[in-house]
Parts: C-alpha cells; sequence; structure tokens
C-alpha cells in the first residue's frame, strides 16, 4: 500500500505543536550490547530507535520523581540482560526527574520472536519515603491505578531481516523486511506498562477484555485481548490520532512483513487508562491543516 502524502505532516506539525507540553523522556544505555547490535558498525541503529522514543514521550505529560540513592537509602535495578536474557543487577543508578532509562541489546531471540520488552523491577531499602519514590516516582496509586516505573529493558532479535528507516516520518517499500521502528515502538509500549503493568492487569476482566475507561468509550466496549492478555487482539484497528484513518494498532501481537505501524488511539488510550497523561492531539488545528492538501502516513507490524 502507498501512504497517503498528507497524514505524515499532519502528524509531525501536531507532535511539534504540543512537545512543550511532554515531560518524560527516555535515556538509552547501550553498556550492555555485547552483541553489538546497536554499537560498533551498528551504531546507527540508534537514531532509529530514539525516534521511536520520541514519538512516544512527545504525548506523555507526566512528571516523575528523581531516583537519588544516599544517605541510608540504596536501591538495585533488576532487569533481564538484553545481550542474554539472564538477570542483570544494577546497583544504585541515579536516575534524573522525567527520565525512563532503557538498557537496549539484541540477542537471538529464535524464529518467530523480533524484539521483547518490559519496565525493569528493583529492590531497596531505606526510609519509607525512598521506597515509595523507588516504587511509584511520584504516581499517587501506582502500582495499581498509576505507573511510575524506573525504566526497563528492550532487546531485538539479531537474526531478524531487517527494515532499518533513517526517516521514519516517511514509508518506502520494503517487501521482504521487518520494520524495525514499528517493533520499537511496540516493545516501548510494554516498557510503558501495556499488557505489563499492574495497573493494566488490574483492568482485565475474566472475559479477557481490557476495561479501562478510555478504551472502552474507545470502542465502544471492552476490548479484546490475546489469551495471554498481554496485547490487544491480533488485527485489531483504531485511528491515526488526529485522523480518521484505521490501522492495525502497534500493541496487538503481529507486524506484517514489509509494512509500518504507528501508534493509535486506542494505543494511546490504553496509556491513558494505566495511569499515564496522554496529551492529545489538537483536533480543530488539524482539521484545518487537512483544508490545505493531502499528505499523508502509513503503518505495520509481525508476531513477537
Amino acid at each position: 500500500m502507498k501512504p497517503r502524502p498528507a497524514q505524515n505532516l499532519v502528524l509531525l506539525f501536531a507532535l511539534s505543536s504540543i512537545a512543550a507540553q511532554a515531560q518524560v523522556t527516555f535515556q538509552f544505555d547501550y553498556s550492555l550490547d555485547a552483541n553489538n547490535f546497536f554499537s560498533g558498525p551498528n551504531i546507527g541503529r540508534r537514531t532509529i530507535l530514539e525516534a521511536a522514543a520520541t514519538a512516544l514521550q512527545g504525548r506523555l505529560a507526566d512528571n516523575l520523581s528523581g531516583i537519588s540513592p544516599g544517605g541510608g537509602n540504596s536501591w538495585t535495578a533488576i532487569f533481564a540482560n538484553p545481550a542474554t536474557g539472564a538477570q542483570q543487577n544494577v546497583s544504585d543508578p541515579t536516575i534524573a526527574p522525567n527520565i525512563l532509562l532503557i538498557y537496549a541489546g539484541g540477542r537471538d531471540l529464535g524464529t518467530s520472536t523480533l524484539g521483547v520488552g518490559g519496565f525493569g523491577g528493583f529492590g531497596a531499602s531505606g526510609t519509607q519515603t525512598w521506597l515509595d519514590t523507588v516504587s511509584q516516582r511520584g504516581q499517587s496509586g501506582a502500582p495499581l491505578t498509576e505507573f511510575g516505573p524506573w525504566g526497563g529493558a528492550i532487546t531485538f532479535d539479531i537474526d531478524a531481516t531487517w527494515y532499518f528507516d533513517a526517516d521514519p516520518s516517511t514509508v518506502e517499500s520494503f517487501p521482504g523486511q521487518n520494520d524495525f521502528y514499528s517493533v520499537a515502538l511496540h516493545e516501548l509500549g510494554h516498557v510503558l506498562g501495556i499488557g505489563t503493568a499492574a495497573s493494566w492487569t488490574n483492568l482485565v476482566n475474566g472475559a479477557n477484555q481490557f476495561t479501562g475507561s478510555e478504551s472502552v468509550s474507545l470502542n465502544g466496549g471492552p476490548v479484546p485481548l490475546e489469551s495471554n492478555r498481554g496485547h490487544w487482539l491480533n488485527g485489531t484497528t483504531s485511528t491515526l490520532p488526529g485522523t480518521a484513518v484505521q490501522q492495525e494498532v502497534a500493541m496487538d501481537p503481529s507486524l506484517t512483513v514489509g509494512t509500518r505501524k504507528y501508534f493509535t488511539d486506542l494505543d494511546n488510550a490504553g496509556l491513558n487508562d494505566i495511569g499515564w497523561t496522554v496529551i492529545p492531539i489538537p483536533e480543530p488545528r488539524l482539521a484545518a491543516l487537512f483544508g490545505l492538501g493531502a499528505l499523508g502516513i502509513f503503518l505495520g507490524r509481525r508476531r513477537r
């Protein structure tokens, strides 16, 4: 499918117009990238991962408390090493306010999994205020109705046939390849708690449906999930922000080879429901822009 040229421009304009309201920033740590997925001759891949992060963080207006150990307060970040899959412990990292620290790398994930991502665990000791800071980061109600992680880890399959697009705002033809940008968005979505956070699980009913109010309102009823409850049901569609264009959601479990996906309204509604403050795209301004002409955007993704 050929992208309709005006949507990308509209989305880029809309995102730039709300960027000043955004607070959260992904900070990537590549120190555990032992298989050089993002290092050496592959260092340019970081730009695409960071472009996916920018697309997500540009909509998040939350204020996350910083984590600064010391004076009897200590903690350990616990996550899956992106190069090995084994448990990794990092003692007393300092994380600035509004930063999500993400350890990134690659390893062999098998024949059908393109990426794996999720938020990290922790161990901590110190005052109750300190323990609350590490576990909630100022998000009152976490973990059941809000979400305030320190960050997490993502890894990508080193043997997949990848398409690394230097400009993810446009979509060219790339038959037979898996779009890295789409997979990066998806795995970062898991770090943000879609399908992984307690505040997500708390909104899943016995019929494997997600019952968050924003998502239900948008979908016209509870949203069906995959049996593992970690994704929207495969093939679920929603609109692209600020448009009437339908796309398969970014947070279902598959990506069609040779296609791209962006975060849809339903994906963003899921973030809202689990505790993130998602900045809406200003509809009236978008409507005026559409009157200027047709420029476009496109989307897609594959089994993880």
